[in-house]
């Protein structure tokens, strides 16, 4: 009897030791680091946050008020033949050219307008270089404020003879009746209208249009589509070049002698004529190729294809070599003034005839 006494006294004492132990270890495991960031983990994991995504290229416009409205304008006598530089952060830009020896900036709900004279003429002691501001230099003396113009529309009057170059970044871009263009941007359309002796013209994301142009071209766009109508050479050996990531290149009356034009992804077609002497170069890694060109085309065509190539004007000397999943043709149209190189990994190539008017 005692001795079953002295074993209950036992098990009671070790029931109590344990209890505490467990207290002990629990409370341990509840305030300590690692538990209290299990629990927050715990707590947090079926929750799904989204972070704020940030708007490509937003800024903030420097307003100036100018009445109910908040706009600036400013203007300076230039040489005929004067060079424009400028940077656009943001906003549409619509360059024009005019009759006027003169620039006149106006930024509607954005930043000031300032000019910087570069160059001047020696002989008439105007303006032939002139870089145009997001600020007032007569006005604002930050150390480094921002040259950039922003807002929501930006428009310049600039002599017909002028050669324009603009940089930016978030710019829908229009440019019409001057002699030269360059324009280099992030994010935007880019459509450019009666510029006399070339274009250089690229954007990472939009469309490039030029029509009614003249000179060397290049165009380029990395995820856009590329539209040429009615532009030709200004001087011998003028290239026309139009090159796109994933895009179509769509060209119609397109008179220069010597055209590289290649898409990575993209259909391509073209509308005109192939000139004597000419070398045209066509190549996409996955689209089809369409030229539709008159019946009395003549030109050595080499083409590479993956898919199928089928031509409505009749070819010469043909061969063909179907030895791998590329298939390689050669052919001869007309008497073969022009040199035409076609290449579509994935894609088909058509030869389509289509008729021209005659030019009087």
């Amino acid at each position: 009897m005692e001795k079953e006494e002295r074993e209950k006294v036992e098990m009671i004492f070790i029931n109590t030791i344990t209890q505490k132990i467990s207290l002990i270890i629990f409370a341990l495991l509840l305030f300590s680091p690692f538990s209290f960031a299990y629990a927050q983990t715990a707590e947090v994991q079926p929750k799904i946050v989204v972070a704020p995504v940030k708007q490509k290229f937003k800024r903030k416009y420097k307003k100036v008020k100018s009445g109910s409205e908040t706009s600036a304008e400013k203007s300076i006598a230039v040489d005929a033949n004067v060079n424009i530089s400028l940077c656009v952060s943001e906003g549409n830009l619509k360059i024009n050219g005019w009759e006027r020896n003169e620039i006149r900036a106006f930024v509607n709900n954005g930043s000031e307008v300032g000019f910087n004279v570069r160059e001047k003429n020696k002989q008439s002691n105007k303006a032939v270089w002139v870089k145009v501001l997001g600020f007032d230099p007569t006005k604002n003396r930050e150390t480094n404020p921002d040259e950039c113009l922003s807002g929501e529309e930006i428009e310049l009057d600039v002599p017909r003879g002028a050669t324009v170059d603009v940089t930016g970044q978030a710019s829908e871009t229009r440019i019409e009746s001057v002699v030269k263009v360059s324009v280099n941007i992030v994010g935007g359309d880019i459509f450019l209208s009666d510029i006399e002796r070339g274009i250089y013209a690229k954007t990472y994301e939009g469309d490039v249009t030029v029509g009614k142009s003249g000179g060397a071209m290049t165009l380029l766009s990395t995820t856009g589509n590329i539209v040429g109508f009615n532009v030709a050479p200004s001087g011998i050996g003028d290239i026309f070049k139009a090159k796109t990531s994933s895009g179509a290149i769509t060209l119609q009356s397109v008179e220069h002698r010597q055209m590289e034009i290649g898409s990575n992804s993209g259909s391509m077609k073209f509308v005109g004529e192939f000139l004597s002497g000419g070398q045209y170069t066509f190549g996409t890694q996955n689209g089809s190729i369409l030229l539709a060109i008159p019946q009395n085309s003549s030109c050595k065509i080499n083409a590479s294809f993956g898919g199928t190539f089928n031509s409505e004007l009749p070819l010469l000397n043909v061969v063909k070599n179907a030895a791998s999943k590329t298939q390689s043709l050669s052919a001869l149209m007309g008497s073969g003034d022009a040199t035409l190189n076609l290449t579509t990994y994935s894609g088909a190539i058509r030869i389509k005839e289509v008729r021209v008017e005659n030019k009087k």
